[in-house]
């Protein structure tokens, strides 16, 4: 949809220190604001559809939420606009039919609010994609965004970092890319916020050759320190195929969000 404006929450009689906005004064303690958080003129609507409707389950909803869309060809260049387009930038899903034929759009996930559904009435819908199954896949990365598993800053960054690093920089060239489905992460002592002792655990369809695993298993190694550093121990890296992992330590083991696998989202 055609529009730029979004609105957040601010602490009232104050410089917003974060955003920037100027302080606005309300007796509550907070204040709405408004600004513009679209460079592009487009807002994307994330709402689930049936929540969309005006009819059944959508009867419930008055609100829809929206995102801003972002010029990433304007704001990125090189390989970070090439990761936004291949989808392994967390917060940008990239539209594969932008309104303007030439620009690289792409949603930004960083922001939601909602609108009145309203405003969709009187709104002309701006198609983003070139297929279902693209729209399926922003439905997949909005998934990801707000049920990913909270974890200690060092395994969300430093691990899956280093692994989407490495199997990115492999894919086409190295064969046994395609047999890897998932990375998981095993909490063998402590909590997911606190972990003392953690596993990657490689998750393949077939049995993976043991000259394959050595790309992985150097990748595990060499975050040892680093771990090290956060008070988090390393157990060896396992490499396992589903028919051959218990289904409840499968389910207690945490899915990585590694978009270089291009394989979405895992309960």
């Amino acid at each position: 949809m055609a529009a730029d404006l979004g609105t957040w929450i601010v602490q009232s009689g104050v410089d917003d220190p974060v955003t920037g906005a100027n302080a606005v004064e309300d007796a509550s303690g907070f204040a709405a604001v408004a600004g513009e958080l679209s460079d592009t003129g487009h807002l994307a609507v994330i709402s689930q559809t049936c929540d969309i409707a005006l009819t059944g389950p959508g009867k419930r909803h008055p609100l829809v939420q929206v995102c801003p869309v972002r010029d990433v060809g304007a704001a990125f260049s090189g390989e970070k606009l090439e990761q936004i387009k291949r989808g392994e930038v967390g917060e940008y899903v990239y539209l594969t039919a932008a309104p303007i034929d030439t620009a690289d759009w792409a949603i930004d996930l960083r922001a939601s609010f909602p609108i009145s559904k309203g405003v969709l009435l009187t709104t002309v819908p701006v198609e983003g994609f070139a297929n279902e199954e693209d729209e399926l896949a922003l439905a997949q990365r909005i998934g990801v965004k707000f049920r990913r598993p909270a974890l200690h800053d060092a395994v969300a960054d430093l691990i899956v970092n280093a692994f989407n690093s490495a199997i990115g920089r492999a894919k086409g060239t190295a064969v046994w890319c395609d047999d890897v489905e998932q990375i998981r992460l095993e909490i063998l002592r402590g909590s997911r916020l606190s972990p003392q002792l953690v596993r990657a655990v490689v998750v393949t369809d077939t049995k993976f050759d043991p000259s394959w695993r050595t790309p992985l298993r150097d990748v595990w190694k060499a975050q040892r320190k680093l771990l090290q550093a956060h008070g988090i121990a390393q157990a060896a890296i396992a490499f396992r195929t589903l028919a051959e992992w218990d289904i409840r330590d499968y389910r207690a083991s945490i899915p990585l969000n590694v978009p270089a696998l291009g394989r979405g989202s895992f309960e």
